[in-house]
């Protein structure tokens, strides 16, 4: 079956796809297909920041990849987005840009006009900020950027003992590279989600010339020769092959899209012949660089202090709270996973800040808050998790075979670098020094997770390793450069190939400071200006 031939064929439409697809279809001479594996976003569920502790795992809405065992022989189960939106449907919706050094590196190892005054000009043209405009703030773009509020006590609290611990509050916490500690910001409207989708494609909807169509796996990647031309898919059980005149833009995000480059033949020689695939076009580092934080999440129990367990701890007080927001828009629903983010130095020696952490005074049966559970503690308590920002260890993620079905080899490879363990031990030590210091000490009573018992370097670092916390702020396994070998080239083009390009968090070579959700929207706005230039 076929299904039309379009100027550009989008797969995906998380933070990169939303983007490219609102964009490039801005012109009207041209026709732009965004390709979807999951559904809809028009769920209310969608639009209640909060809402994601009931979509995160749910397979209506999220993809799971499990990761190969732990040294104790568990393994974690990762979520991502498989609807309308990709994970910006489903994410926790921290709104961490990153600072001047987190960029200008790339440039700095050859990858040209990927810098920070480029990723400034972005961000100031994507934001519609509550704070209002600044040289390095935007005003009126289509993502709105809100402050988490109005302030909560023991998030104050919180904010004291980060101070007197050298971690000053800033109103913006993309507002300097200083250590600092904010309310969170979050790309949310009158305290709803605004999704990349919603932000990019609810208008462009109306275009004639943009087609959307969800329910639909890319299977591989269509070629003539070494010219992709188009993508073979399967829509409700049924295949379709969509063409693409102009170029094929993969935007999977950081686990999807390598495994479609490799489902199509390109890849390590050595992996695809495992998977019983033809190879295309030799390229040995797709699936790997993979990098993501590895954390440690510390439960508490308070006393002296409400918090918002009370808000949340039975049925009837969630039916309740949640009624509330329906008229306030404010308080516990409208915000994401936390409340307060840290940014600062857990190393002395650091020159800028190595480590995030986020709180918020609410506590779970589900240690994890990723579990998509929210069934809270009667008692009062809290959260902080805290992570290195700029981990140096690298896994890998490859197929197993030549079908979407077949599950992939997921290695995380977590603290693998001296460096990684090093600063980890560092961060853990830093975030109970901050916990013991008032006010916020003389309201802790316990801590739950991971314990005292966890205190030397090797019960730390085995922890950490076996029952941690990923930041799901994967990334860098498509990744830019100015090698022969690396994927993709300085304008995303995938190498070895011609009418291809990655447009997601999997083409970063290294992390910018926490979270992806507001630097791939910025990448992929960066990015359709060069796929312009290289039509006009």
């Amino acid at each position: 079956m076929s299904s039309g031939t379009y100027d550009y064929v989008i797969v995906g439409s998380g933070a990169g796809g939303s983007v490219l697809a609102g964009r490039l279809s801005a012109d009207p001479d041209v026709s732009v297909l965004l390709v979807e594996a999951g559904g809809t976003d028009r769920a209310p569920i969608h639009l209640v920041p909060k809402g994601f502790y009931y979509t995160v795992a749910n397979p209506r809405y999220a993809k799971d990849f499990q990761t190969e065992p732990y040294p104790d022989g568990s393994h974690e189960v990762w979520h991502r987005g498989r609807v309308i939106g990709g994970s910006t449907t489903i994410n926790g919706m921290v709104w961490n840009r990153g600072w001047a050094a987190d960029y200008d590196q790339w440039e700095q190892a050859g990858n040209k006009g990927w810098n920070w005054e480029r990723f400034r000009e972005a961000y100031r043209e994507i934001e519609s900020h509550s704070l209002g405009g600044t040289y390095f703030r935007g005003a009126s773009g289509p993502v709105p950027i809100e402050i988490a509020g109005p302030s909560e006590p023991v998030c104050d609290l919180l904010i004291q003992s980060m101070d007197r611990n050298g971690v000053a509050f800033e109103d913006d916490m993309n507002g300097s590279d200083n250590d600092r500690v904010s309310y969170v910001a979050s790309n949310t409207r009158n305290g709803l989600r605004v999704s990349a989708s919603r932000a990019f494609l609810r208008r462009a909807r109306r275009r004639r010339n943009l087609t959307i169509v969800p329910d639909t796996e890319a299977e591989h990647i269509l070629f003539e020769g070494t010219r992709a031309v188009g993508v073979q898919a399967r829509r409700r059980g049924e295949p379709v092959a969509f063409h693409a005149r102009r170029e094929v833009l993969v935007c999977g995000g950081a686990f999807d899209s390598p495994m479609l480059l490799e489902r199509s033949g390109i890849g390590d020689p050595d992996v695809l012949a495992a998977a019983g695939v033809p190879l295309r076009v030799a390229s040995p580092r797709v699936g790997e660089n993979l990098r993501e934080h590895r954390g440690i999440l510390f439960q508490l129990r308070l006393d002296g202090v409400r918090g918002y367990n009370h808000l949340a701890a039975n049925f009837v007080r969630q039916m309740w709270t949640g009624f509330k927001y329906l008229f306030t828009r404010d308080g516990l629903m409208a915000h994401g996973g936390f409340a307060v983010s840290g940014i600062y130095a857990s190393d002395p020696s650091s020159s800028r800040p190595d480590t995030q952490s986020f709180f918020t005074p609410i506590s779970t049966s589900a240690v994890n808050p990723m579990t998509g559970r929210l069934v809270v503690d009667k008692h009062p308590g809290a959260r902080f998790v805290t992570f290195p920002l700029h981990p140096t260890s690298q896994g890998n993620i490859h197929i197993t075979g030549p079908s979407p079905t077949d599950a992939p080899k997921l290695v995380p490879n977590f603290l693998s670098t001296e460096h990684d363990r090093a600063l980890l031990l560092k961060v853990v030590r830093k975030a109970r020094e901050i916990l013991a210091t008032p006010p916020i000490s003389d309201h802790v009573v316990a801590e739950l997770e991971p314990g005292p018992g966890i205190s030397t370097d090797e019960q730390i670092l085995d922890y950490a390793l076996n029952k941690g916390n990923a930041g799901y702020h994967t990334l860098g396994t498509c990744a830019m450069g100015p090698d022969e070998r690396d994927v993709v080239d300085d304008r995303l083009r995938v190498r070895g190939t011609t009418g291809l390009r990655v447009v997601d968090a999997s083409v970063f070579p290294w992390e910018p400071s926490g979270n992806n959700n507001a630097p791939t929207m910025a990448m992929a706005w960066i990015a359709a200006d060069l796929i312009r230039a290289d039509h006009g």
